[in-house]
């Protein structure tokens, strides 16, 4: 068969680019390998329990993921976490420590909370308060995270506060994190203001009237988000559970692509929204150099085990959750408290739902181990840290083999590099978590570039009346 354009993968970026290629009139095409759409964006309701296997929200202050949620009819459905719960811990020394109020991330916008806190001594306190003086840096090479926190916030810092948030967004290391590729705007940061925390009080502002918070999610769950999605399809050709086997070019008509199901499938533009292993597996042939340098970003596993309790048998629970830092030799990285974080996650009251998060470079084979273990560890764990004796009446567990994307240093090359390469394949666009970003926000926007891209390039199609956001942190 033929198509104007062919979707490989889809999950949230391709779903994004199908949904724009037809809404511009073009044929498209989507094949996933797996038997649902909806990638790593997946909430299970079993009997009123509300199950979050990949991200439970996403950063409401980026807005691409609110517009999107709009255009599909889902703003009344988007919700802030509950303030009556407080805020996130960190559990250090035997202990929970509340995060200081005020962080962007990992630095602080107002110092009171900051000098009010337990979690830094008083020399790790001032060791911060030393980034109001010092100059600014404009490294010439690729920074890592580990080496920007520590010159400008200090050691402290790093071990306590940096690297447990980043491990439970990213499940990656900060002494490899490339921060030009995760979080450029701090460099940015830098650079215009000098300070980070002079930076951060700049830029930090209420939220005020009806706007969401930091993070926000969606009162059915993330899964709402891929399913009126896959809704706006309706009528398209949509292969569930058919994996592409090999590309080549089509002379100079396009891609030809074979799939798993023995069809053949004719493309004049190919957007390949997969992971950086599948990616480079498909692009070995047609691609080599760019396969190449696609081949070498990293995935990690991680696995989410979900434990529903009796609210009874809980010792009182503090805050919406907490994360663990490495330095602390624990096997979790952190805990959210799901029904105590958003509202609607639990059939009522009498039921509280934890969900904790194993993985990271550090821990594969625990990641890997499989459910059973898994969660055994993650119930000792919570004993152990918060005194959970009680054991679960339910439990879920979601293992990701190939969980989330390292942007190691030299990220950025690389993958411009790889896009170079393709450069000389009219019609071949990429997108997804591997490339610009992991968040959901970046994500839909990486599909927006890339329906973008091929419906301007080749299929003659007018772009969009305005561009496709996007950006990193």
């Amino acid at each position: 068969m033929t198509t104007d354009v062919l979707v490989v993968g889809g999950g949230i970026s391709g779903l994004v680019a199908a949904r724009r290629l037809k809404t511009a009139g073009a044929r498209v095409v989507l094949v996933e390998k797996s038997p649902r759409l909806g990638g790593k964006v997946v909430t299970d309701d079993d009997d009123g329990f509300l199950i979050e296997g990949g991200p439970d929200s996403f950063v409401a202050g980026k807005a691409i993921v609110l517009e999107l949620a709009a255009e599909l009819g889902l703003a009344n459905d988007v919700i802030s976490t509950r303030p009556e719960h407080g805020g996130s811990y960190v559990w250090w020394r035997g202990r929970l420590h509340p995060l200081p109020g005020g962080l962007l991330l990992m630095v602080p916008s107002r110092l009171r909370p900051l000098l009010g806190s337990s979690l830094l001594s008083w020399r790790g306190k001032a060791r911060v308060l030393a980034d109001l003086v010092l100059p600014r840096q404009t490294p010439s090479e690729d920074e890592s995270l580990e080496s920007l926190v520590t010159r400008r916030l200090g050691r402290e810092v790093l071990d306590r506060i940096a690297e447990p948030l980043i491990a439970g967004i990213h499940a990656a290391e900060p002494a490899t994190m490339s921060v030009r590729a995760s979080f450029p705007r701090f460099l940015e940061m830098e650079r215009e203001h000098r300070s980070l925390i002079l930076a951060a009080r700049a830029v930090s502002q209420p939220a005020g009237g009806n706007t969401p918070g930091h993070f926000a999610s969606l009162r059915q769950g993330m899964g709402g988000l891929t399913a009126a999605l896959a809704g706006t399809l309706a009528g398209s050709d949509i292969r569930t559970g058919v994996a592409v086997t090999g590309v080549t070019e089509d002379g100079e008509d396009g891609y030809r692509v074979t799939s798993s199901d023995g069809r053949e499938i004719r493309a004049r533009a190919l957007i390949l929204a997969t992971p950086s292993r599948i990616t480079a597996d498909l692009l070995r042939e047609l691609a080599p150099e760019a396969a190449v340098l696609i081949g070498g970003i990293n995935q990690v596993a991680t696995t989410a085990v979900t434990l529903a309790y009796r609210t009874g048998e809980l010792p009182s629970l503090s805050g919406t959750g907490f994360v663990v830092p490495a330095a602390s030799r624990r096997r979790i990285i952190g805990v959210s408290y799901l029904s105590r974080k958003w509202e609607g996650r639990v059939p009522d009251p009498s039921f509280t739902l934890l969900r904790v998060f194993v993985g990271g470079p550090s821990c594969q084979d625990l990641a890997l181990a499989g459910e059973d273990q898994v969660r055994a560890v993650a119930i000792e764990e919570l004993e152990a840290l918060v005194g959970i004796d009680a054991r679960p009446v339910r439990s879920w567990a979601h293992l990701w083999e190939e969980g989330l994307h390292q942007y190691t240093l030299g990220h950025v090359e690389r993958v411009a590099r790889a896009e170079s390469a393709l450069a000389a394949k009219p019609g071949l666009a990429l997108a997804g978590a591997a490339f610009h970003g992991i968040g959901l926000n970046e994500c839909v926007a990486s599909g927006r570039r890339a329906a973008e891209s091929v419906l301007t390039s080749v299929l003659g199609f007018p772009s969009a009346s305005r561009s496709a956001p996007g950006g990193r942190d």
